[in-house]
């Protein structure tokens, strides 16, 4: 199985997606069990790609709206939960 780009209506139209580093991988490498323990090795491998991707800001302005889950735009699902915060309640948890 390989990640396909097209016009997908999920991915905001998808364009973006033909240009992205991943394009071609196995989609599994994107979407480990867990954050910790041995899948941290494959959450560090994964975003290496990401880093080196012409299509980074497009792609997590996707995931920051679509939520899914894995690997999107350098980021984990739990990371994109943080930055979906408000302002406010980020700034008063770094407070306490």
């Amino acid at each position: 199985m390989r990640l396909v780009a097209g016009d997908d209506a999920r991915a905001g139209g998808g364009s973006w997606m033909a240009r992205a580093a991943c394009r071609g991988t196995d989609p599994e490498f994107f979407f480990p069990v867990s954050v910790t323990g041995a899948a941290a090795e494959q959450v560090r491998s994964a975003k290496a790609v990401c880093g080196c991707c012409e299509v980074l800001a497009d792609c997590l302005s996707y995931a920051v709206r679509a939520m899914p889950h894995g690997i999107w735009g350098g980021t984990t699902w739990e990371e994109r939960i943080v930055m979906r915060r408000p302002r406010a309640e980020v700034n008063r948890k770094v407070a306490s």
